[in-house]
């Protein structure tokens, strides 16, 4: 078969070594991705070949709708195509089976089924598909460090067909329409498909892992920040003990205000598996009233933006207002009196922390705007 068939073909026949599904459950289906619908010929979307958490991960296939060859008889030939198939897969392993979503057509010539373009030659539309490898936990489990080489890397060769429906110039007396590639005799560009590819089932195909980052020792009634690396397919979902999230719950990042030493903890979803990091935080004690020598009532607290500060003492103090997200809103040192006032009328509804420094040490308040 001339480079370019083979080539485009070898594209096509991608997706079967590229749909791996992983532990668990699976659903025996697959739906083609609409968004591919006016891509050219091949496999969507690209990625890595080897079981993931999903379980199923279809690949969407684009196929192909005529290909050029050379004539036998001089110059070239236009092989139009209207159907294809996948005649035969080896090197799967043991537990785990082919499926598509063309199933219903199966008959004794395409055991997985049949893809038909649409609309009329010269101007067909490709068929949209899809296909998986799909299989129980267990069968994914055997599979790992198995293979030739016992390192869980798996040969796979696939042969796929396609036929023609005409040709141009009209070639039909020696390649009749409706002829299936792989009867055609290879003088005039016939024969099978052999595509080498290769399944990795990884010893930790089924794990997520991660590392929170983020301050193990903080200030009471102080907001911080927590967060993992991102990723488009993965759910998150926090807990903190003896602290509350303040923002950012479902996401990769979140803010948590402490009441005192506690735990963080992510728990990561993606279709069938779980990854779980946690981490312990210390609070300062210098946060503590009683430590910092610091007698302070802030009134009153929710407020719509006036808030009362009342000491014991006229002793200087330094003051910080602060956001969730770390941000400084207002800054300054007072003395001199036992009562004033702090005006965040202008400041957006929600929580934020009160920071008062001596140098005996600090006291926080939390601060509402209603």
């Amino acid at each position: 078969m001339p480079k370019p068939y083979s080539y485009i073909m070898k594209k096509l026949l991608l997706f079967t070594a590229a749909v791996f599904t992983a532990a668990g459950a699976f659903a025996q289906s697959c739906n083609p991705d609409g968004a591919y619908a006016n891509s050219s010929p091949g496999l969507y979307p690209l990625g890595p070949l080897g079981p993931t958490c999903d379980l199923v991960a279809p690949k969407t296939i684009v196929s192909l709708t005529d290909t050029v060859v050379p004539n036998p008889l001089g110059g070239t030939l236009i092989l139009y195509l209207d159907a294809m198939r996948v005649n035969s897969v080896t090197g799967i392993p043991a537990g785990l089976s082919l499926g598509t979503d063309v199933e219903a057509s199966i008959d004794v010539n395409a055991p997985w089924g049949y893809w038909y373009n649409s609309g009329t030659v010269p101007n067909q539309t490709s068929a949209l598909g899809c296909a998986f490898v799909y299989g129980t936990g267990g069968a994914w489990d055997a599979a790992i460090g198995g293979g030739p080489n016992n390192d869980g890397s798996y040969p796979l060769v696939f042969e796929v067909d396609a036929r023609i429906n005409s040709t141009s110039p009209d070639f039909s007396a020696f390649i009749p329409n409706g002829t299936w590639v792989s009867a055609v005799n290879p003088s005039f560009g016939g024969g099978s498909f052999y595509i080498l590819d290769t399944l990795v089932v990884g010893n930790d195909y089924a794990n997520i892992s991660t590392v929170i980052t983020g301050s193990g020792n903080v200030d009471p009634l102080t907001a911080y920040n927590y967060s993992v690396p991102q990723d488009p397919n993965v759910t998150y979902n926090w807990t903190a003990t003896n602290g509350t999230i303040v923002s950012g719950q479902g996401t990769a990042s979140v803010m948590v205000e402490w009441n005192g030493s506690g735990n963080i903890e992510v728990v990561l979803t993606d279709g069938g598996c779980q990854g779980v990091d946690d981490m312990d935080v210390t609070a300062n004690p210098t946060g503590l009233d009683e430590i910092a020598g610091i007698n302070a009532s802030v009134y009153p607290n929710p407020s719509n933006g006036i808030f009362n500060l009342q000491l014991d003492n006229t002793d200087a103090l330094s003051v910080r207002i602060i956001d969730v997200s770390g941000r400084v809103l207002r800054s300054n040192t007072l003395s001199g009196s036992t009562l004033y006032s702090l005006d965040m009328q202008s400041a957006p509804v929600g929580v934020y922390i009160l920071e008062l420094e001596t140098t005996e040490g600090k006291t926080f308040k939390r601060l509402i705007k209603q």
